[in-house]
């Protein structure tokens, strides 16, 4: 599991760097405008996820748990099943997508000049949606080995194929949108052969065959699924629809600052659901052998904050600067603007990074219901009040950002932490302490820093990784002293010791 984590987080630090390079790259040679398209186009992708989740969000808890059992046959037939369920949901897609593309200036706002470059990015987006629904099925073979170090390090290449036609379109030929719908397409296929060689490496016991097709199988994962779907539609709403909404509302170009004000947030987001999630391997080990998981779940509890949580408060209090070098052709209004948006955006990152794990035991103990109408109802709320916002009080950006924030703290306090107690069989209450403390000392970390971070200047690239690190340091010694217990910071050093 360790190895697991630390490739993970490896992979993602150089997933991020070529992003940061790319960002502001793309952003600069086509606009906020343009920039505003690509991050809506991927929100309108994920529609079509809302339809696929239905299955494919369970297919590898139910597939691994019953390999674990020994049900090889049993097994292959729920793999067999969601391969090919997959293939309908790619000619349902095709189908919808030809009927977008073709009303597409009847749904959104958009200038004739950008018309033909959207359109073109939109649809090879669709044709990347179907791809990429077949290597997240092809993942579980790793997911059932305990190795997902070996996709971590895929996905690297993935990004760096990426990052190279990126580059290299931009660079050869005229700017155009679709250049990096282009290059995640050709990331995708590289990441569909590269799914199908590590699998005949791994050589499970699991086979595909259309023979094996079963449609009780599929309703198993439904009934499972559609709650995660539903969980889906809210994330939808709030985020994908939130910037649908700004740009009939009020302008593309907000919609593109809106967009741009997210980036960081979804990276550090990403950031902590990819560390999370490598200890769901371990999570279904142990309800499969119906062992307990509270003990577990703790530990990675206090493990995901303690990586997380120090980064994102030292990019809290550096944010203004980070954004002044990362965005230099923006003006100093701009960018101030850019960072009171960040700063709304950060608040659910911050209880995110203190709660994840625990969002994670609706999957492991396959009780959705719940969560789902829940996440819904507060996703409903918000767009409700974004609407009324928008026609009859003038909201703007900062409003917007804030009515997203508000509902999605609110709901993993209220909500997200007692119903993890009630799925393991414990108190409502139960990991509410470890909670609290987790985010009590992220904002003594912040406390502490802050005042530090006023008494330095920073003038360029090096200076700011300079302080940052060093500070960052500090940042993650607090945490070291207050999040984990003696035992467990007695246990990370042993193990660092081990491993030099």
């Amino acid at each position: 599991m360790y190895l697991n984590l630390l490739t993970t987080i490896v992979v993602f630090a150089l997933q991020t760097a070529i992003n940061f390079f790319l960002t502001p790259y793309i952003l600069k040679v086509l606009g906020d405008e343009a920039y505003g398209f690509l991050a809506l186009a991927n929100s309108l992708v994920n529609y079509g996820f809302i339809l696929a989740l239905v299955i494919n969000s369970v297919a590898s808890r139910f597939i691994a748990c019953e390999y674990h059992k020994g049900n090889f046959i049993k097994a292959s037939k729920f793999y067999s099943s969601v391969l090919m369920a997959n293939f309908g949901f790619s000619l349902i897609i095709a189908f919808i997508s030809i009927i977008f593309l073709i009303e597409i200036q009847s749904i959104i706002n958009i200038s004739n000049a950008l018309l033909s470059d959207v359109r073109m990015t939109m649809a090879i987006y669709f044709v990347n949606f179907s791809i990429g629904l077949f290597n997240a099925i092809f993942s579980v073979h790793a997911f059932i080995k305990n190795q997902m170090y070996l996709i971590s390090i895929r996905n690297a290449i993935s990004t760096a194929i990426y990052a190279v036609f990126v580059l290299g379109l931009f660079w050869l030929f005229d700017a155009m949108i679709y250049y990096t719908a282009v290059a995640a397409l050709i990331s995708s296929i590289f990441v569909f052969f590269s799914a199908l060689f590590l699998n005949r490496k791994f050589g499970l016991n699991l086979k595909f065959t259309p023979k094996y097709f079963r449609i009780k199988f599929i309703k198993v994962l439904v009934r499972s699924g559609l709650f995660n779907s539903l969980n889906m539609l809210s994330q939808v709403l709030l985020s994908g629809v939130s910037l649908l909404l700004v740009n009939i509302f009020i302008s593309a170009i907000s919609m593109g600052i809106l967009a741009l004000s997210r980036s960081v947030t979804m990276i550090i987001e990403s950031f902590v659901i990819t560390t999370a999630v490598a200890w769901n391997p371990r999570f279904i080990k142990l309800h499969s052998d119906n062992k307990p998981l509270r003990d577990e779940v703790i530990l990675a509890l206090k493990s995901i904050s303690f990586i997380a949580l120090p980064p994102i408060a030292v990019f809290m209090v550096l944010a203004d600067e980070f954004y002044r070098l990362w965005l230099p052709f923006k003006s100093l209004s701009q960018i101030e603007y850019i960072y009171e948006l960040v700063l709304i955006s950060l608040l659910p990152s911050i209880v995110f990074a203190s709660s994840r794990p625990l969002i994670s035991i609706n999957l492991i103990t396959d009780k959705l219901k719940r969560p789902a109408l829940v996440t819904l109802f507060m996703a409903i709320c918000v767009f409700c009040i974004q609407i009324i916002g928008l026609i009859f009080f003038e909201f703007g950006l900062k409003e917007i950002a804030i009515s997203i924030s508000v509902g999605i703290v609110l709901k993993i306090t209220l909500f997200d932490i007692a119903n993890a107690g009630a799925n393991l069989g414990l108190k409502l209450g139960s990991f509410y302490p470890i909670y609290f403390k987790n985010l009590m000392v992220f904002a003594l970390i912040v406390a502490i820093i802050y005042p530090v971070s006023n008494m330095i200047n920073i003038a360029n690239w090096f200076d700011f990784l300079l302080y940052f690190g060093f500070i960052l340091i500090f940042g993650y010694l607090i945490a070291f002293v207050m999040i984990l217990s003696s035992k467990e910071r007695a246990s990370l050093i042993s193990k660092i010791r081990g491993r030099f």
